[in-house]
């Protein structure tokens, strides 16, 4: 009883909920020519909720950190319904993942003719950071009651990294810590058509050019580890003595045939090219982060479908 009460009376004393909105949240991305001509285009408005929170039971602590970028709730374009679909379903999996089964689109619901910026913030964001964090609490009791004075951590920030004409890329950052040597991270981006709200994924390049993208990505891996590397990588065989791989008979779409698998992540757009990255362990130790390749449009445009193409260089 002791630390329920104790539970109740922080979650009321340190809960931030913030929600603001700014018409100039993120610039337009240059076009891939180079150029720069935003005037010919309305860059559409973007909101930012937030809501950080804790639980202190006994000498330990859980912390619950949110940072969502979102559309205003006054857009019913099909890009911004596709955007806050998506939106829901990374920050429920993400901050509550026992939280299934309960329908969640009247959270996102949206209002024309009585817009609320709100409506998103209130009912996603701080409905899922409250019940994330009593879960996170739930987990860190057991640990307190027997001494543990260390503390756990949630954060998740999803921001509006690029809006150009043709698409919306978002980033998605979720650090998760809950004791041990170290904590768990992951990165991915998310870029969605501004024409009808479709997202980029691996669907959007062509499986008979697997070969040579791989071929392009062993290229990017080299210069990424030679980065930090204590002598020059210039070669697969010194690439693969520092990558764990393995064939998987249960995932044959990451079987080793051209010695190395595709990310499991989808790929995503920038202003300088495509992004690819491997998660934590998929490719290579720990300590070696989340390998990213970006791959410029140039060098990537015969590999992406005719639909795909449609992300960057519109209808």
């Amino acid at each position: 009883m002791k630390n329920r009460f104790l539970f109740v009376s922080t979650m009321a004393l340190t809960a931030l909920f913030l929600a603001s909105c700014d018409w100039t949240k993120k610039p337009w991305a240059s076009a891939t020519d180079g150029s720069e001509d935003t005037d010919s285009v309305s860059a559409k408005q973007y909101c930012t909720a937030e809501f950080n929170d804790s639980i202190s039971i006994n000498e330990a602590t859980a912390y619950q950190e949110l940072r969502v970028d979102f559309p205003a709730e006054d857009d019913s374009s099909a890009v911004a319904q596709a955007v806050l679909a998506w939106l829901c379903d990374e920050v429920r999996s993400r901050c509550y993942p026992d939280f299934e089964g309960e329908h969640i689109d009247s959270a996102f619901a949206v209002d024309t003719d009585n817009p609320k910026l709100d409506t998103f913030a209130d009912n996603v964001v701080t409905t899922y950071g409250r019940k994330g964090l009593q879960r996170l609490g739930n987990e860190l009791r057991e640990m307190a009651n027997e001494g543990y004075e260390g503390f756990f951590s949630n954060n998740l920030a999803i921001e509006l990294a690029e809006q150009t004409e043709n698409y919306l890329t978002f980033t998605l950052e979720h650090d998760v810590y809950m004791g041990g040597a170290h904590g768990g991270q992951y990165h991915e981006g998310h870029s969605f058509r501004t024409s009808d709200g479709k997202a980029f994924t691996w669907k959007h390049f062509k499986t008979d050019m697997k070969p040579e993208l791989i071929a392009l990505l062993k290229k990017g891996l080299m210069a990424y580890f030679n980065e930090n590397a204590d002598e020059p990588i210039t070669t697969e065989a010194a690439l693969f003595e520092m990558l764990l791989l393995y064939d998987d008979p249960d995932t044959p779409e990451n079987e080793l045939e051209y010695g190395l698998p595709l990310p499991a992540t989808d790929p995503w757009l920038t202003r300088d090219g495509v992004v690819f990255i491997y998660q934590e362990y998929e490719i290579a130790p720990y300590a070696f982060g989340r390998p990213s390749v970006t791959l410029p449009y140039s060098a990537v445009k015969d590999f992406i479908t005719p639909e795909g193409i449609t992300f960057v260089n519109g209808q």
